[in-house]
């Protein structure tokens, strides 16, 4: 368990770095994600998704593996704004940022997915108990059809 926090702490600050040394990355409309536990840091090597200002980082349940708009894994962050403007923000903000809606259900545990290109995102935001929201955001490569689909027929047939 404490290998991969070292593995995750050391990417952070790797891309944490190297955002000091260019600048911000972001895209206007996302800011900063704050460490938790830590007030001086700041992540922000993404460029291709809307980020709350004031939202902090679950580095222990996060992990990313590349930068800027060409990243792959899971982000996961808190926000002070509630379940319901948080899937609000990324029903209408995700679009601006090049990404189709593929589907969504809003509910407790509510869910999105997108895609742009060959990358799907999927975003499960859910409710904290006292206030604001948890955002998870998970972005892989699509998947290749290659025509090897299985075909489920109804049953008795």
């Amino acid at each position: 368990m404490s290998a991969r926090f070292a593995i995750i702490l050391a990417a952070v600050t790797v891309l944490a770095l190297a955002a000091c040394e260019s600048g911000p990355r972001l895209a206007a409309t996302s800011a900063p994600v704050t460490v938790e536990g830590d007030t001086s840091a700041a992540f922000q090597p993404i460029t291709d998704i809307p980020i709350p200002e004031g939202a902090r980082l679950d580095s222990g349940r996060s992990l990313v593996l590349g930068g800027q708009d060409n990243w792959t894994g899971r982000l996961v962050f808190s926000v002070g704004e509630s379940s319901a403007d948080a899937f609000a923000r990324y029903h209408q903000e995700m679009p601006r940022f090049g990404w189709r809606l593929i589907t969504s259900v809003q509910a407790e545990s509510s869910v999105l997915a997108f895609s742009q290109g060959e990358r799907i995102a999927t975003i499960q935001i859910e409710g904290r108990t006292l206030s604001g929201a948890t955002v998870a955001i998970t972005m892989s490569p699509r998947h290749a059809d290659n025509g090897d689909s299985v075909q489920v027929s109804p049953l008795g047939e």
